[in-house]
């Protein structure tokens, strides 16, 4: 029997902070979306260990889950997405990782027919090299998002940045960057060819870009990054260090050190669901539009 995931509030309500942008689509009335966060998954694509009839929490006890608000409130009111480290940690994700190189991978699969909507880019995806998340971003039809991950050829991101989610006329959008200390981690080349920067400033540099250009009307941002202490001495756990000085943002989902956290600060809200589906976090932002305005 599939495992009832934990479905912890962990972010109750986030009021719109981009109170002054236009929205020319929108008609006027109330818009509320359910954002749900994923991180850490480790391969935990299915209930079995593989050994006896023991079960565990996985993205199958996410998917059924999700579906079950999807029906309730309907689809395009749900927001999915996921933090990174998804590609390494089970026999799964071996498998198609090293054995099977020629089908399409089966997280690919999942995480299309599961319908989310941006996967961020973890340090340990990177560790499976190259041929691996390469081939993963040629098939994968969901965003593989490292805005933080610089082409040492292009001096643009090797992965894609951002996306722009439209919902009942509401624009929302996703930007992903993954872990910057990936180079004290790992060999060169797993990860040759780019240039990992830190989340500070760069982030706050990004909204800022898409924005002046897309006027959304929500922002998500999503790090593979730990919580950490906010002291900004630790490269790989930069999420208080963002949480404290982030502007424009509603939603920064963290990641990485596997402890679920979660804070709230005028109207940001940061998620961090823990690890290997153990939680699912779960955030709500609702949304005035009046005379073609969001006034609240």
């Amino acid at each position: 029997m599939m495992k009832q995931i934990r479905t912890i509030m962990l972010a109750a309500l986030a009021v719109l902070s981009l109170s002054a942008v236009s929205c020319s689509g929108p008609k006027d009335g109330t818009y509320t979306f359910q954002l749900f966060t994923t991180n850490d998954v480790h391969g935990c694509y299915f209930d079995s260990v593989y050994v006896g009839n023991r079960t565990r929490n996985s993205l199958l006890a996410v998917s059924a889950y999700v579906d079950s608000v999807r029906n309730a409130v309907g689809k395009d009111k749900v927001i999915l997405v996921d933090a990174g480290d998804c590609l390494q940690g089970d026999n799964a994700a071996y498998y198609y990782n090293y054995v099977d190189t020629v089908s399409t991978h089966l997280y690919c699969r999942m995480v299309d027919y599961m319908g989310y909507d941006a996967v961020v880019v973890g340090n340990h995806d990177i560790e499976t090299g190259h041929p691996v998340y390469d081939r993963v971003v040629r098939q994968m039809k969901t965003p593989f998002l490292a805005g933080n991950a610089i082409s040492d050829a292009t001096g643009r991101p090797y992965f894609q940045d951002h996306v722009i989610l439209k919902r009942d006329g509401i624009k929302i959008a996703i930007l992903g960057f993954t872990n910057p200390n990936m180079k004290n981690w790992l060999s060169y080349s797993l990860w040759s060819g780019m240039t990992f920067e830190s989340l500070l400033p760069l982030v706050q540099e990004d909204v800022d870009k898409v924005i002046a250009k897309e006027k959304p009307q929500v922002v998500i941002v999503a790090v593979h990054s730990g919580t950490g202490e906010g002291d900004g001495g630790h490269l790989e756990s930069q999420g208080l260090d963002l949480f404290n000085s982030l502007k424009g943002v509603d939603f920064l989902v963290c990641a990485h050190d596997h402890r679920p956290f979660v804070a709230e600060k005028d109207s940001l809200c940061l998620i961090n669901s823990g690890s290997h589906c153990r939680n699912i976090g779960h955030g709500t932002v609702t949304l005035e539009i009046k005379d073609g305005k969001c006034i609240s």
